[in-house]
């Protein structure tokens, strides 16, 4: 990392910058991910069904989404730490409730306020790091984030298996409830505040909300959005909630062995985030164009889900490959932070994430619904379901990139001037 122009050292800005908000990210990440391992469970204990469990997953999808634009305000007006720390505060609530609930409502209810507790924690990073950092070394940056973020996904897997062969779930949510309220007291005193050394005036609540009109109002900024809507929104749901029972319904493996084969997802996940942060990297140091790496990155994972739609029952495998090369979450971000101006950074990137988890929502509960039409005499459901479902995401996926991504040369981005904060 390069120190900012206030004088920080690299090693500081890791340790009080990229850390604390790294570590949150990190809960956000497990606690996101973790039904995919106890969906068996919570099915038992509060007799689900599909469109019950997708509910109650995706109850962190809603509150996070809801959250997505009166979040960009905050943070563009009262920054990225105080923002950060203190909606933390509603993620420690809603972890505890979690853990103490005995009712589906009350544990639905406590994971739509953890969701709402996390919902700013990669976008108040991605503020800070645009404030801190250079725009070239933002994607790499966001990559370890989200590799760190992938790591409290595999810790959702395997990890959460074995311990729950000691404690119950409801202690692991206790446990993170503690976790996230310690991560909450590091955000609020270490990481640093930014001085824009700007004579304005802080913008009025009209100015703010004029500022998602320039973001909405922009028509490249829907171009890459209603693709990445459904890539993220499929990559979410299924890793989320609906690989685990995949591995069960279609790939027939045994309880223990779906938790390990949700294991390697995760790893390749994390993989992943890794190895895509230091290959863009590399690639945009040698002059690649951001829309080309955008480009050729949602072909692949397009390519890969069409590999896993075919195969049926034989592609587990292959949805090691499609997590691998993930969403691409760090060029897209990069993208949208050039498109628009820094004072609307906030907003740009918390519209854009609106989107994305309420497709995340949509799909994580439509997903169910549908399966529920295809009901397994033997449990849970018939693999046509999830065939159909895959054929369905696939189609649209395939038309959305060919109709408004493939055509692309440039982004347009949005004139200092006409995006002004007003009087």
């Amino acid at each position: 990392m390069t120190a900012g122009s206030q004088g920080l050292s690299p090693a500081r800005l890791a340790l009080t910058l990229w850390l604390p908000f790294a570590l949150a990210y990190f809960v956000s990440f497990w606690v996101r991910n973790v039904n995919a391992v106890l969906a068996p469970l919570l099915t038992e204990e509060f007799s689900l069904t599909g469109a019950d469990l997708g509910l109650l997953t995706s109850a962190y999808s809603l509150t996070f989404a809801l959250v997505q634009l009166p979040g960009g305000m905050l943070l563009d007006r009262f920054g990225a730490r105080r923002v950060n720390a203190v909606l933390l505060l509603a993620g420690v609530a809603g972890l505890a409730v979690m853990a103490m609930s005995p009712t589906f409502v009350g544990v639905t209810l406590g994971r739509a306020l953890t969701g709402l507790g996390v919902s700013m924690c990669l976008m108040a990073a991605i503020k800070a790091f645009s404030q801190w950092l250079p725009t070239p070394r933002l994607p790499l940056a966001l990559s370890l984030l989200l590799t760190l973020g992938g790591l409290g996904g595999l810790v959702a897997t395997a990890p959460v298996g074995w311990a729950l062969s000691y404690v119950s779930w409801r202690w692991l949510f206790g446990f993170a409830a503690a976790l996230l309220l310690a991560i909450a007291a590091m955000v609020m005193l270490l990481v640093p505040e930014r001085q824009e050394h700007d004579s304005a005036r802080p913008e009025s609540l009209p100015q703010l909300l004029a500022g998602f009109g320039t973001v909405f109002g922009h028509w490249p900024f829907w171009r890459l959005n209603f693709p990445v809507m459904v890539q993220a929104g499929t990559y979410q749901a299924f890793l989320s909630v609906w690989i685990g029972p995949w591995m069960l319904d279609v790939g027939g493996y045994a309880r223990a062995d779906a938790v390990q084969m949700v294991a390697w997802v995760a790893l390749a996940t994390t993989v992943g985030f890794a190895a895509y942060g230091f290959i863009i990297n590399a690639l945009l140091g040698r002059g690649w164009e951001p829309l080309r790496l955008f480009k050729w990155h949602m072909g692949l994972s397009i390519g890969s889900f069409a590999l896993i739609t075919a195969g049926g029952a034989s592609a587990s495998l292959v949805w090691i490959v499609y997590f691998a090369i993930g969403t691409g979450g760090a060029m897209y971000v990069t993208m949208v932070t050039r498109m628009f101006p820094q004072h609307l950074n906030g907003r740009a990137n918390t519209a854009s994430n609106m989107l994305s988890f309420s497709a995340t929502f949509a799909l994580q509960w439509g997903i169910g619904a549908a399966l529920d039409l295809f009901p397994s005499v033997a449990g849970g459901h018939a693999a046509i379901g999830y065939q159909r479902v895959c054929e369905v995401l696939l189609a649209l996926l395939v038309a959305l990139f060919v109709a408004l991504v493939l055509p692309l040369r440039r982004l347009r981005p949005v004139a200092e001037g006409s995006a002004a904060r007003g009087p």
